[in-house]
């Protein structure tokens, strides 16, 4: 298979629950230990050698342009008029030619979510275990209670925990979160006609779309108020 080496980064967010801070700043740009989240991603990538990086913006888009120069070899910005939601924004990204070539999977990744790495990057590690025929989706997941910040009730969880890769099963009880992180066939938007919609329609979708999820073992951190941030901050000082 051709090497997969284009993603696209979601940051059209307004952030609201994290104002005040957001409210002059995106929260993509928001900093930890010194440097924007959306930095850590973007270096992420070009460490693994990915040529095209898009990113979809909206709320204060300017200050994206301003800040990601020293990017601009690799990364695309997206202005939309009006939010359009993660499969709105990919859709919206495949229309205007923004990628090279849509017959390879994309990285789709949330432009507010940190890691810190313990052997491998979950980039690197969801592309290894892509699997062309067997998969459609490949969802980054970690286990609820691995995530610093996370009070959430989980999102998925998988057939066989116990496998780095398994199916997802979203009936049973949910132990799993989605990291943001997502490998997409472009090809599962094409019959999409609305706008506006989330990814999440197309990992439920009635065509029964083949979803599997990956088990990272990473340690990630849920950045949803400011005091996340600021807990976050400290965490990684220490």
């Amino acid at each position: 298979m051709t090497e997969i080496n284009e993603a696209m980064i979601f940051a059209a967010g307004f952030g609201k629950r994290m104002h005040p801070l957001t409210k002059k700043i995106p929260k993509p740009l928001l900093k930890v230990n010194g440097k924007p989240i959306i930095f850590y991603i973007i270096e992420e990538l070009i460490n693994l050698n990915f040529k095209n990086i898009v990113i979809n913006t909206h709320h204060l888009s300017e200050k994206f342009h301003t800040e990601l120069k020293p990017y601009s070899k690799t990364v695309k910005i997206i202005f939309e008029k009006e939010i359009l939601d993660t499969g709105g924004g990919f859709l919206n990204a495949i229309k205007k030619d923004y990628f090279h070539n849509l017959k390879i999977p994309k990285v789709l990744i949330n432009g507010d979510v940190l890691w810190k790495k313990n052997i491998t990057c979950p980039i690197k590690n969801i592309i290894k275990n892509w699997n062309e025929e067997k998969m459609d989706l490949l969802l980054c997941l970690i286990k609820k209670k691995k995530i610093i910040g996370y009070k959430g009730k989980g999102d998925f969880n998988l057939e066989e925990p116990q496998k780095e890769v398994s199916i997802i099963n979203n009936d049973q009880q949910k132990d799993f979160v989605f990291s943001g992180l997502q490998l997409v066939k472009p090809k599962l938007l094409e019959k999409k006609i609305e706008k506006k919609f989330s990814m999440r329609e197309i990992f439920f979708a009635k065509t029964k779309n083949k979803i599997y999820g990956i088990n990272d073992n990473n340690q990630w951190y849920h950045i949803s108020e400011p005091d996340d941030l600021k807990n976050i901050n400290n965490n990684l000082k220490t």
